[in-house]
């Protein structure tokens, strides 16, 4: 393909600036499967220069051709698309630190180093989020008190029960009885288990 000097609106240029050709060009020194023949001039520069580009072992590649008829020459413009690969992502780690914990954040790694720099900040950051803030100390055992005790529990339940029901329902005089029975039972468990403690 040649001739990447033409000018006009529909390729991009505004017919006093000729950039038609940069981006072609640039991608031609960064690719190993093309070759620009010729005097190796920039294709965007003005003049009558015939410019040719070999695309070499790039028999899958397609392109999709597009002319442009309105220009005021004999010139005419091929699109050509080309699948680039693009480069790959290399996988890292996603870690955060705390801003409360940040003052006590030290890294340990070289920054002539790119490489052995992320290392050393990967390392330092797993340590230091994986590293608890406080060493965990054992909890005093529970004191035994009256009110844990399961029998005090349970008449506790059994109260709550029959105050439930004489609450839906005021006249039932014997819920209104049972209640005040378990509560005065419960009041005579809480004074001698008080004892024990």
């Amino acid at each position: 393909m040649g001739d990447l000097n033409a000018r006009h609106k529909e390729l991009g240029s505004h017919l006093t600036t000729n950039a038609n050709g940069v981006c072609w060009k640039a991608f031609l020194d960064t690719t190993d499967t093309a070759v620009l023949t010729g005097d190796h001039t920039p294709t965007h520069v003005q003049g009558d220069r015939l410019d040719y580009v070999a695309l070499i072992n790039m028999p899958t590649y397609t392109a999709e051709t597009y002319l442009v008829r309105s220009l005021l020459s004999d010139h005419f413009v091929l699109e050509t698309t080309l699948p680039v690969q693009s480069a790959l992502a290399v996988p890292r780690k996603r870690l955060t630190v705390p801003p409360s914990r940040m003052a006590g954040l030290v890294v340990h790694g070289s920054f002539a180093d790119a490489e052995a720099l992320y290392n050393g900040l990967l390392y330092t950051i797993e340590g230091f989020t994986t590293t608890p803030r406080v060493p965990t100390r054992a909890h005093a055992p529970r004191r035994w008190t009256y009110a844990t005790d399961p029998v005090i529990l349970n008449c506790q339940q059994t109260l709550a029960a029959y105050q439930r029901r004489w609450q839906h329902n005021p006249a039932d005089t014997a819920s209104r009885d049972a209640m005040v029975t378990v509560a005065q039972h419960l009041k005579d468990l809480q004074q001698q288990e008080r004892k024990k403690y």
